[in-house]
């Protein structure tokens, strides 16, 4: 009987291995592929902005991000601000595993021509924090929430 036994408890974990090495094998699905993109922008006094962002490979199109909430495209975005003298004045992650953090965030980048366009609206949004706004087009501001108010630091014009 105790033979049997052993055996029995042999052929259940013989089953069990080999139960999830068939399923890891058969059933595992390659993460799909993604580009990181870097952008580097420069506001007239010198301020640094720099924009760490990623989104699926098979990706046609303009990519347009809006709000708070699952993301379209975007998986991550990373927003940072520098001084003139490259000094770390923030950074924001405004969106982290697909889901955009900020109600006013809005992001607009082709990626046949590897620019941004139209609205953007990026960083943070309360006391203390910095955001880059405006439209591409027509010129973007670097904009500094302080008690008051909203304070302009500088601008940015975008060449295309």
């Amino acid at each position: 009987m105790n033979q049997t036994f052993s055996y029995q408890n042999l052929l259940v974990k013989a089953a069990i291995c080999w139960t999830i090495f068939f399923f890891t094998v058969f059933n595992f699905v390659p993460a799909a592929s993604a580009i990181t993109q870097e952008l580097h922008l420069e506001s007239r006094q010198g301020y640094k902005i720099e924009a760490l962002f990623s989104y699926p490979t098979q990706t046609t199109g303009a990519i347009a991000e809006r709000g708070e909430g699952t993301t379209k495209t975007i998986d991550s975005l990373v927003v940072s601000f520098y001084d003139p003298d490259g000094n770390a004045i923030a950074s924001y992650d405004n969106i982290v595993d697909g889901v955009a953090k900020g109600k006013y965030f809005e992001f607009n980048y082709n990626p046949a021509t590897g620019k941004l366009q139209g609205a953007i609206d990026l960083g943070g949004e309360s006391a203390g924090e910095m955001y880059l706004k405006g439209e591409v087009e027509s010129g973007l501001s670097l904009i500094e929430v302080d008690r008051s108010g909203e304070k302009e630091i500088d601008t940015l014009n975008i060449e295309h």
